[in-house]
């Protein structure tokens, strides 16, 4: 494992609570988990982490959870609306969005665990995701660019990304239960550290 499952959880809460108190979309909350998760793992652990976009497939408790859309030639892209966003760092795939699939619109139920695998086991198509943990990554880099240029438009991710990291403590170190922001109109605000309990790991 590159990092150990209590700080995969903290990194995963820290992002979660932040996307709750700015009410961010979950469609594009895999955007914020793996730009402020690689920023983390950056920060934190000096590991060179890239966010990383397009299709992916995981094979999740024999339940297939797909972020692609159906082109009229019957393949899968992740280029278009429906894609997702993971991290890949020294030979690791890491989602920090795993624990909350349960919550997205369009996830099947699964219980929340951590999505930590060597690169190296990424399923050769989409057809081979046999067994649970199975997992297939298609990058499309230039619709990831594209999109990700648009989004760091917005002020507040840089300032997000950095609360995040702020906030962030390697186990054991302790960790606050809560952090409080000024928004924009100088009002302070309580951040409390919110997300599902792990159990386990795909």
């Amino acid at each position: 494992m590159l990092i150990k499952q209590t700080d995969y959880h903290r990194i995963y809460r820290v992002i979660n609570s932040l996307l709750i108190n700015e009410n961010a979309d979950p469609a594009s909350a895999s955007m914020y988990f793996s730009t402020f998760g690689a920023f983390i793992l950056e920060h934190h652990y000096k590991i060179k982490a890239k966010p990383k976009g397009g299709l992916a497939a995981y094979n999740l408790d024999g339940k297939l959870i797909l972020f692609a859309d159906h082109r009229d030639d019957g393949h899968v892209t992740g280029a278009g609306e429906n894609f997702h966003c993971w991290v890949e760092a020294d030979g690791w795939a890491i989602d920090f969005m795993a624990p909350a699939f349960s919550q997205a619109a369009h996830a099947l139920s699964v219980p929340s665990r951590m999505f930590q695998k060597p690169l190296s086991f990424v399923a050769p198509s989409i057809n081979d995701l046999s067994k649970s943990g199975d997992f297939f990554y298609k990058s499309e880099p230039e619709a990831t660019a594209r999109r990700f240029a648009d989004w760091r438009k917005h002020a507040m991710i840089g300032d997000l990304a950095s609360i995040a990291a702020g906030w962030f403590r390697k186990s054991p170190k302790q960790m606050q239960s809560s952090l409080s922001v000024s928004d924009k109109d100088g009002k302070s605000r309580t951040i409390p550290l919110l997300g599902n309990s792990l159990a386990g790991a795909w």
